[in-house]
């Protein structure tokens, strides 16, 4: 299975200061032009500051977050999974995962990212910023991912739990034939569930900790079903249509 994760607004800054990025050693190769053209967009934006903090939805304390931009090609990398922090990723904790629960960690999470698309744990990236709705020179994000949607989910084998937030989802939607997007909802009839709210993104985290502690290995919507029921995670099953399933949690 490939659990996807969306990016977090906030990165940890730095790196191994003799590696710089190299988009051909990244996963998913059929997305290196496409990254490119992206980084090109953001590295000419940022030689306008004003009009950078304005298309990436920054205050004046966002000039920081233009320089990485000005510098992406050049930063140093880290892994992608390490790069991201937040309430998601601090509820994932790493770190608290013993040594076959952070093997799976790296083969079987990955992170979509509006400025690289598809990335596995591992990736090595630079510090940048870049959210999905954000605006480039060619226009929102989503006007160079989705076309490539089809090529690249051809790419990917294995069944998807895809727990994007919805307009990380919208770049590039997971086929309903090679996945499932994960709703986390209240309690409630089908149908009617109010979504979950604040805690969200401290579930997923938790939720992901625990498929890696566990080494799940889920290749249906079925299995999911089954192995949330084993461990106090309801994916309703009455739920499930076109693609999209709810899990049920007051979120605590």
């Amino acid at each position: 299975m490939l659990v996807i994760l969306p990016p977090s607004e906030t990165k940890v800054s730095g790196g191994d200061e003799t590696t710089t990025l190299d988009l051909a050693k990244l996963s998913f190769p059929t997305l290196t032009p496409v990254r490119q053209a992206v980084l090109e967009q953001m590295v000419a934006l940022a030689a306008d500051p004003l009009a950078a903090l304005k298309a990436l939805k920054l205050g004046p304390h966002g000039l920081a977050d233009v320089e990485r931009n000005a510098q992406v090609f050049s930063s140093p990398v880290m892994p992608a999974l390490s790069r991201y922090t937040g309430v998601l990723y601090d509820a994932l904790d790493i770190p608290g995962l013993d040594s076959a629960g952070l093997t799976w960690a790296k083969d079987h999470i990955a992170i979509f990212s509006a400025a690289f698309g598809l990335l596995q744990a591992d990736d090595l990236i630079p510090a940048y910023r870049l959210s999905w709705d954000s605006t480039l020179a060619r226009g929102k994000p989503s006007r160079v991912w989705e076309p490539v949607g089809a090529a690249l989910w051809a790419e990917v084998d294995d069944f998807v739990l895809d727990l994007r937030s919805q307009g990380y989802r919208s770049l590039a939607p997971v086929p309903m034939d090679r996945g499932v997007f994960v709703t986390l909802v209240q309690p409630g009839p089908v149908g009617e569930r109010k979504a979950l709210g604040h805690a969200n993104k401290k579930t997923k985290g938790r939720l992901v900790h625990e498929l890696a502690h566990s080494r799940a290995a889920i290749s249906s919507v079925a299995e999911l079903v089954e192995w949330g029921h084993d461990r106090g995670y309801v994916f309703d099953a009455a739920s499930y249509a076109s693609g999209r399933i709810d899990l049920v949690t007051s979120g605590s």
